[in-house]
């Protein structure tokens, strides 16, 4: 796949859908509670959860390519 990361816009924008989506199951719970969402809600819920970026990132700037868009669409699917 030349473009994008496992069907998604790039590696940040899957990681931070795969956090959510299949992190333990309290924070799967929490995300499933906050829907709806849009682009806004999704990047507001998901830095006060992780406000440094995920586990798997080096930090806070690594969400400046996250898709938020794709991000709430795979919030709305939990």
């Amino acid at each position: 796949m030349a473009d994008g990361y496992n069907g998604y816009a790039n590696w940040e924008t899957w990681n931070v859908a795969l956090w959510a989506g299949n992190g333990d199951e309290l924070t799967y719970k929490f995300f499933k509670s906050m829907q709806p969402y849009d682009a806004a809600k999704a990047q507001t819920v998901t830095l006060e959860l992780w406000p440094d970026g995920t586990p798997d990132m080096d930090g806070f700037q690594e969400y400046e390519p996250v898709d938020w868009e794709e991000v709430a669409d795979a919030y709305n699917e939990f």
